[in-house]
């Protein structure tokens, strides 16, 4: 019988088999430790092409990221039940399937045979069977006679914003309605994941340097592109090259005024060569996500006022590096960007008689996120703006200028409609931060001699 092969659905993120099992366990136990009721967690169960036939997108599954940080196990209907009264953690995975092992390739099942070898390759007391999830979770609620259920998910007052973790909350009431259960978020008790270990450091480090060398690859080649599109095709190409994982979300490809839209995602524009072109993207390494901003002019050059705004949007990301650190809050940072941005346009670009119609109305998003497994790591409907950064943590900087632009430089009226970002990922110090994107050129001169 051939021999399966675990590790093809496990991310060991750089480690050896056998150590990264222990990490995972680790945390799963510290998690554990943290419980006072069942706990269910769930991945996600179903495809993005489930429900559409005609849906099959070209990209590679990237599990729930609270799923692989304690199981590391990339694959569909994935599961774990902690349960703190018995000092027990169950993983849950799909039943074995060999007409779907057939359409859609192997995956790690749960058969009659494999159950002993699983809780010994992945240090679980048990495995259970994913599909069946709802019946276990009754089951040990009747054996320990605590009527709470705590699960994940993600607190937001819209009713509109569907997320797979409320959609798995509804299911669970559905299915437990007969029981009298009450409903507990255990998102707190995760709240830590946020702050990344040495491990996902420096992978996440990796991910930035290869989004580094992937942009100097683009710069070189933007002369010979003529649509958005050739950008983005040699763009996408170049990070599956060096990643299987591929882009941490789909990249902005945007020329001219197409940069005002924040989160641009057409790519079928041709390319003026006297505008400039922001790109937002990055690879993902392992299971961390680089996410990186660069704005660069078309023809290689930048004209006056480009080169006037680039400037002003470039000094606001340095200001605000330097202001990074242990206890300063995204708020602190968001009043530092755009007031130094403000006065920045009063004093090289109003007072010189320049006029502009902006995109927004005072600022057009925060300079920072958290990143980690996820490129908006946390809550993404909790306000993280407020509480001080922690060593550890990663945020992006990123400020941006977008809008109509006109001025007269030295006889020549400039007058064009334009968004300039730049943005780094840093780590979190006790007294400052590490630029983790410091390889991938940002200068007026380093981009101009790498588009040129």
């Amino acid at each position: 019988m051939k021999q399966f092969d675990y590790q093809a659905f496990f991310i060991t993120n750089g480690l050896a088999f056998e150590e990264a099992v222990q990490r995972y366990d680790t945390r799963r136990r510290q998690l554990l430790a943290k419980c006072s009721h069942i706990t269910l967690l769930s991945g996600v169960a179903t495809p993005l092409s489930h429900h559409n036939i005609w849906l099959m997108p070209d990209v590679a599954l990237y599990q729930d990221p609270v799923m692989l940080y304690l199981t590391g196990l990339n694959q569909l209907n994935v599961g774990l039940i902690l349960d703190p009264f018995q000092d027990k953690i169950s993983l849950c995975l799909p039943k074995k399937d060999d007409n779907q092992v057939f359409w859609e390739g192997d995956f790690l099942g749960l058969s009659e045979l494999n159950h002993q070898e699983i809780c010994e390759r992945f240090l679980v007391d048990d495995v259970l069977i994913y599909e069946d999830i709802a019946e276990s979770v009754v089951s040990l609620i009747h054996d320990t006679k605590d009527l709470t259920l705590a699960l994940y998910w993600h607190d937001h007052e819209s009713e509109e914003i569907a997320d797979f973790y409320v959609l798995f909350k509804k299911m669970m009431e559905e299915a437990l309605e007969e029981v009298d259960v009450n409903f507990v978020n255990c998102f707190h008790l995760l709240e830590d994941r946020v702050i990344l270990d040495d491990v996902d450091r420096a992978n996440l480090k990796q991910a930035n340097q290869f989004t580094a060398d992937v942009f100097k690859t683009v710069c070189k080649a933007l002369a010979g592109c003529s649509w958005e599109t050739e950008v983005a095709g040699i763009l996408k190409g170049n990070i599956f090259k060096y990643s299987w994982m591929g882009q941490s979300f789909p990249a902005i490809v945007a020329s001219g005024k197409n940069a005002t839209i924040l989160h641009y995602k057409h790519h079928n524009h041709r390319l003026d060569q006297d505008a400039l072109l922001l790109l937002d993207f990055g690879c993902r390494y392992e299971v961390m996500p680089a996410d990186i901003s660069r704005t660069v002019p078309v023809n290689g050059r930048f004209n006056p006022l480009q080169r006037l705004l680039y400037t002003i949007v470039l000094e606001a990301q340095i200001t605000v590096e330097k202001h990074v650190k242990e206890g300063i809050t995204i708020d602190e940072l968001n009043e530092l960007c755009w007031s130094y941005i403000e006065a920045e346009l009063d004093k090289r670009f109003f007072s010189k008689g320049g006029s502009c119609q902006r995109s927004y109305v005072k600022q057009p998003h925060n300079v920072s996120h958290l990143i980690g497994h996820m490129v908006h790591d946390g809550d993404p409907f909790r306000v993280y703006r407020s509480l001080p950064l922690q060593s550890g943590m990663v945020i992006s900087i990123e400020p941006g200028i977008y809008g109509h632009f006109s001025i007269d430089i030295d006889g020549n009226v400039y007058d064009e409609e334009l968004g300039i970002r730049i943005e780094d990922n840093v780590v979190v110090t006790g007294d400052g931060c590490d630029n983790l994107s410091s390889d991938c050129p940002k200068s007026v001169l380093d981009i101009e001699a790498l588009c040129s």
